[in-house]
């Protein structure tokens, strides 16, 4: 270890030391779609009459327990769903009861895995909902009371609002559509806005910049928080809308329009919604670019099934399951492996095989892929003219990478063309296998798979007394931060450790001993590979019968006295030099390293010693 950090020394009280975290084996994002009924009829919906034909009062009476089942199943298989999102159809039509119910849950959800979610990464602390705001007048109390965050669907211009997004009827609601999205503006929590565009959208495009304005300046929604989507070819639509169907826009048109909105906005208050939010669905962080967004990204319906997404939602080939029927783990395979499917079924195109943007986009989304029967992203050309933009955000790949990662994604995903393309040169340095990094081969997987790794890496087995304060110990290798010791002379320093522990991996307990090992923070070289490691001082070792019965942990504890040995010492400490003291056991030590050379997955994640430690300074 070669970082340090300034003291940080916040030990726990004895009352907390029993209480490991849950540990997590996977993170997903998951939509809930508690109905696929929807109040309005917009002619481009790939979603088709599924959203006429669903029934409501059905979906309202199993919406709830659906939601809670599915995230205590995925609790149980050690999933983590760091993203809770509710979409549709359209999510309003539920009764308010259903859709506090559902609230409630999803945010007392975030809130029980807040430590999970914030490790991760996550700041989720309020479900949202993705809504056509129809009804959002006669829910605003309700969502302000679960701070609801909302992304509201409209057509621009606003014309075409009327004319595409009516109801069921056929209806224009274009009055109500302005008094809500005026509402939506006062609104004190998230929101923002997406529109859909198809090719008669942007027939118009000065009338399509015209009305961001009116809405930023004259509804007073900052429109800052604004996202485009490109509707797509879509066979449930196609059915559903007939001779009515929208087409979609062409590349040409997605272009006109990027540099018709960069050339009224650059310099302007809505020049940050532009460059960070308004094209985000074509930037790597989307979904749509993912390498395999079968293995994160699903979709949950109230009936238990599970699919892809919102887009592939009524189609068998992107159906991974039902949360009922089938284990998560089932359901999780079941997505990686149709999405590769569907990649594979439509091959890859030339000019994604010689494209620097490769890395980037992974070519494309594979639902619209497989709407559009093309290998090649719907949106290729915009989203080049994305990156060309942001040359240090999105970099293009040099020829030599390029032809690495390429060969590298055929593997993955197109196996069979992989076969017939020469592979690049190799490195001038070795390349670790892929299936290193496959989740059975993790160290927590290998950790959880073997008990007597568990015990070797248990945080609950050795605690540090220092001056009447008991500190669990835990593995460096495990730990989510490092905690800096001071000790003085004179000071208590005892170590506590469980008798049963002699008996791990040891049929003859008396044999076995408690194992410390002193470093410090002086690098040295040494050994056949010659690695810089921490200084050795001393390795200590007392039979398990020579300890001592714990006077701070009860009988089934005992006990060692470091004080007089760190005394001993004292010549070996250097000031404002860390030393890096460790605690184990004969046999713990012997498993581990007998470990290493059966598991060379262990080996190379276990590489620097794994024992409970504490780092300290010595005064």
């Amino acid at each position: 270890m070669t970082e340090t950090k300034a003291v940080s020394w916040l030990p726990r009280r004895p009352a907390e030391i029993h209480q490991p975290a849950q540990t997590y084996q996977r993170h997903i994002h998951l939509l809930y779609s508690p109905t696929l009924a929807c109040n309005l009829s917009c002619r481009y919906c790939y979603l088709g009459e599924q959203t006429s034909t669903a029934q409501i009062k059905q979906d309202a009476g199993r919406a709830v327990d659906t939601l809670a089942y599915a995230l205590n199943k995925l609790e149980q298989a050690q999933v983590l769903a760091f993203n809770v999102s509710l979409h549709g159809g359209e999510v309003t039509v539920m009764p308010p009861p259903v859709l506090a119910q559902m609230f409630s849950l999803i945010s007392n959800y975030y809130l029980q895995h807040f430590d999970a979610l914030n490790a991760l990464g996550h700041k989720k602390n309020a479900p949202h909902i993705k809504t056509n705001l129809f009804k959002f007048a006669s829910h605003y109390d309700l969502f302000c009371q679960h701070k609801v965050s909302v992304s509201a669907s409209i057509d621009l211009p606003l014309s075409l609002h009327a004319k595409y997004r009516t109801t069921r009827h056929g209806k224009d609601w274009s009055e109500r559509t302005i008094e809500n999205l005026r509402l939506l503006a006062a609104y004190p929590h998230a929101k923002k806005i997406s529109a859909t565009i198809s090719q008669e959208h942007l027939q118009d495009i000065p009338a399509f910049i015209n009305d961001i304005w009116y809405i930023h300046r004259e509804l007073g929604f900052d429109m800052n928080q604004f996202n485009l989507m490109f509707a797509f070819a879509s066979e449930l639509n196609q059915q559903d809308q007939g001779s009515l169907v929208l087409e979609p826009a062409s590349s040409a048109a997605q272009l006109a329009l990027y540099e018709a909105l960069h050339a009224e906005f650059t310099g302007t208050e809505l020049e940050d919604g532009l460059k960070r939010h308004w094209f985000d669905e074509f930037k790597p962080s989307y979904c749509t670019n993912s390498y395999n967004c079968g293995e994160r990204f699903y979709l949950l319906q109230s009936d238990g099934s599970v699919y892809s997404c919102v887009r592939g939602q009524g189609i068998a080939e992107f159906c991974y399951g039902n949360i009922y029927t089938d284990s998560v783990e089932t359901i999780l395979a079941n997505g990686a492996r149709q999405i590769a499917a569907i990649h594979q079924q439509f091959g890859m195109d030339q000019d994604c095989a010689s494209c620097g943007s490769l890395p980037l986009c992974n070519t494309g989304c594979p639902v619209v892929k497989y709407q559009s029967k093309q290998a090649k992203s719907y949106t290729c050309d915009l989203q080049k003219q994305i990156y060309a933009a942001n040359p240090l955000s999105y970099p293009l790949a040099e020829p030599e990478k390029q032809q690495t990662y390429l060969h590298s994604y055929l593997r993955g995903m197109h196996p069979a063309l992989a076969l017939t393309t020469e592979p690049p040169q190799p490195p001038d340095k070795v390349q670790l296998p892929n299936d290193l990094y496959q989740d059975k081969n993790t160290l927590h997987a290998l950790i959880a798979q073997d008990p007597v790794l568990q015990q070797l890496y248990s945080a609950n087995n050795f605690y540090l007394e220092l001056n009447e304060e008991l500190l669990p110990l835990s593995s460096q290798l495990l730990k989510a931060r490092r905690e800096l010791y001071i000790i003085a002379e004179g000071d208590r320093c005892v170590i506590h450790l469980p008798r049963a522990l002699f008996a791990v991996a040891c049929d003859e307990p008396v044999r076995n001993t408690l194992y410390l090992q002193l470093l410090r923070d002086t690098p040295v070289e040494y050994g056949d590979e010659q690695r810089t490691k921490q200084a050795h001082l001393f390795s200590w070792q007392l039979y398990a019968d020579c300890l001592l019965p714990s006077d701070k942990m009860g009988p089934e504890f005992v006990m060692a006295d470091l004080a007089p040995l760190l005394a001993m010492h004292r010549h070996l400490f250097m000031p404002r030099v860390l030393n890096n003291l460790f605690v184990t056991t004969q046999y713990l030590r012997d498993y581990h390293y007998q470990k290493q050379k059966n598991n060379a997955f262990y080996h190379i994640q276990a590489i620097n010693l794994p024992f409970q430690n504490a780092e300290f300074y010595y005064l």
